[in-house]
């Protein structure tokens, strides 16, 4: 597993040889990364309240280089700055890419203790500890997944195809190369509302305009799909003038990967055709939801916060074991805690009972799945909490994914720690347990909203 060191230094080159020999005199194979940034565009940067969209370029950009055969990583920090912007620069880039920083300056107590190395002597006692596990922070994160969803390049539907904010994200999509938008709606209307937004779409973007005779075509397929309620071919008809379920059909017979809705529409409203038509995954009983936490240092996933309300223990075990899989499909570590107010028998209660019985469904059904509750929030995040009320779990003081036991906690509990946690970004929600991906949009998204949901669908997707 790699190790992130970033460098601070008024002699940069001279306290880079430093760590490097240091890396070396301790077996281990070291690299180094020089940034790509300009000091004084990424200093106005931070001077305007952007440090987080340039921890990102600079994540996405370290992304782009394969470190995989080395042990060690040495990048060189902030130059061109002043003072003062250069510890912002440095902290925040520590903070990004999960580093260490090795530092010479008489101001290194600036920096955070915890990740501070100021002499080759404390450097070899760093490396001759076993490599900590690698943080994903929110600017890996986002930019990885941009990365996956560019990879695999799927094409994604959006059935409110004129909708402002949605044009702009199909233009950003394309620009970014993250996925093959097709837009549902029509064509003079959809460029009407680009020129509006001073937005330039291609002349070849897909555009797939709703008529009664394209409708035709997948209304045989509709009406076997739900003739067990009664649905006649006029009725068919009817559902698919809505895009929506236009576009689920589409999706449904392999014409698009994905589909993302909900910037005019209500989640039934997107959620009623995906569970009429594509219909849950095999195995899976009930479709939940996740959203991805992205603090500054760290991403973890909270679920179900948008779709259950008051689930069965069965089905908050269905849901942690989906949230399991979610965690390993989108690279990051899974730790499953099972929230409630009591840790493990310190309460008593039907929702304590409750929790302590999904708990042991999973457990039953994964015995290879490291999930443990019930547990309070703090036990589950805290170590030190941890270990006092469930010593010896594997997940209690490190939890990396958590369930709430009910729909309001869970939603609470996602909007408590958006609107409080500084730097936070709640990416979401992701619908899970689908056959074929489909995602809901709040329909107050942003337009960075629209286009980080569509990566997440096409990873989904791949």
């Amino acid at each position: 597993m790699n190790r992130v060191y970033l460098v601070v230094s008024e002699h940069m080159e001279a306290t880079l040889k430093e760590l490097e020999d240091g890396i070396a005199a301790a077996g281990l194979t070291c690299a180094t990364y020089e940034l790509n940034v300009n000091g004084a565009a990424a200093a106005a940067q931070i001077k305007s309240g952007n440090t987080a969209v340039l921890m990102e370029t600079i994540a996405a950009d370290f992304l782009m280089h394969d470190f995989s055969a080395v042990d060690a990583i040495a990048v060189t920090g902030a130059q061109g700055m002043s003072a003062v912007v250069a510890q912002k620069f440095n902290e925040a880039l520590a903070t990004a890419l999960d580093a260490k920083i090795y530092c010479d300056s008489d101001d290194a107590d600036l920096f955070c203790p915890k990740r501070l190395l100021k002499c080759p002597k404390c450097l070899a006692k760093d490396l001759a500890e076993p490599a900590a596990e690698r943080k994903t922070s929110q600017a890996m994160f986002r930019a990885g997944l941009l990365l996956k969803a560019s990879k695999v390049k799927k094409r994604i539907v959006l059935p409110e195809g004129s909708e402002p904010r949605t044009v702009q994200a199909a233009k950003l999509v394309i620009d970014r190369k993250i996925a093959v938008p097709v837009l549902i709606g029509k064509k003079d209307e959809i460029f009407a509302v680009a020129k509006e937004q001073g937005v330039a779409l291609p002349a070849d973007i897909e555009i797939i305009e709703p008529s009664a005779e394209l409708a035709e075509k997948y209304v045989p397929t509709l009406v076997e799909l739900r003739k067990s309620k009664g649905m006649t071919e006029d009725q068919a008809r009817a559902a698919l003038a809505d895009n929506v379920m236009l576009g689920t059909m589409m999706l449904k017979l392999g014409e698009v990967d994905g589909l993302v809705s909900g910037a005019i529409h209500s989640t039934a409203d997107t959620l009623r055709p995906a569970l009429q038509v594509i219909k849950c995954a095999p195995g899976v009983k009930s479709v939940s939801s996740v959203f991805f936490m992205c603090m500054p240092g760290q991403t973890y996933i909270y679920g179900d916060c948008a779709i259950n309300l008051n689930p069965t223990a069965e089905e908050l075990a269905g849901i942690a074991m989906q949230c399991d899989d979610t965690a390993k499909a989108f690279g990051l570590p899974s730790r499953v805690a099972m929230l409630s107010y009591s840790t493990m028998n310190s309460g008593k209660g039907p929702d304590a009972d409750l929790v302590r019985e999904a708990t042991k469904i999973v457990k039953e059904a994964r015995p290879e799945m490291l999930v443990d509750g019930p547990l309070q929030y703090d036990a589950a995040t805290t170590p030190s909490v941890g270990s006092l009320k469930a010593p010896g779990s594997t997940v209690a003081g490190k939890a990396t994914v958590f369930v709430f036991p009910s729909l309001s906690a869970g939603n609470i509990g996602y909007k408590a720690v958006q609107r409080s946690a500084q730097g936070t970004i709640a990416i979401g929600p992701m619908l899970q347990g689908l056959a074929k991906p489909v995602n809901d949009l709040s329909r107050g998204a942003l337009v960075e909203d629209i286009v980080y949901t569509i990566a997440l669908t096409a990873v989904q997707a791949g």
